[in-house]
């Protein structure tokens, strides 16, 4: 994938910048996880330890799937989107592929830092490869 005003071979859009990347990580992949585990640790206070955890992996991996499918803050905040190499929608399988380094548990965090550091010197993610998928200016 370039960088730059390149066209995408689906013809949707341009490849996203890095800065603009970048910045739509920060507000995804860090702020909203972080607001959405206070949230949901608090409202599920009073629910044993064990199942709790496994509702927050639950409520991660959710927020990761709906975030690539249907709505991201981080990337309308910057004016992208994401879609397959195509230039089509983003199926489930690609949400899932494109997320799996963010959704097993001990490995998300050093999954999270190594996506932004592809976002910061590549201009994309290294599971945007996995998954088939690109970031386009919207």
């Amino acid at each position: 994938m370039v960088n730059g005003g390149s066209s995408v071979s689906g013809g949707s859009g341009t490849i996203a910048p890095k800065g603009k990347r970048f910045v739509s990580a920060l507000v995804d992949l860090l702020a909203v996880p972080i607001l959405l585990g206070i949230v949901a640790g608090l409202v599920l206070l009073a629910v044993p330890e064990g199942i709790r955890n496994v509702l927050l992996i639950a409520i991660n991996i959710g927020w990761l799937i709906f975030r690539d499918m249907v709505f991201s803050p981080g990337r309308k905040m910057v004016g992208l989107k994401l879609v397959g190499l195509s230039g089509n929608k983003v199926t489930v399988g690609q949400a899932f592929i494109r997320n799996i380094l963010l959704m097993i548990p001990f490995v998300l965090v050093v999954g999270y830092i190594i996506e932004i550091i592809y976002i910061a010197t590549k201009g994309n993610r290294l599971a945007d490869g996995w998954a088939k998928t690109q970031v386009v200016s919207a």
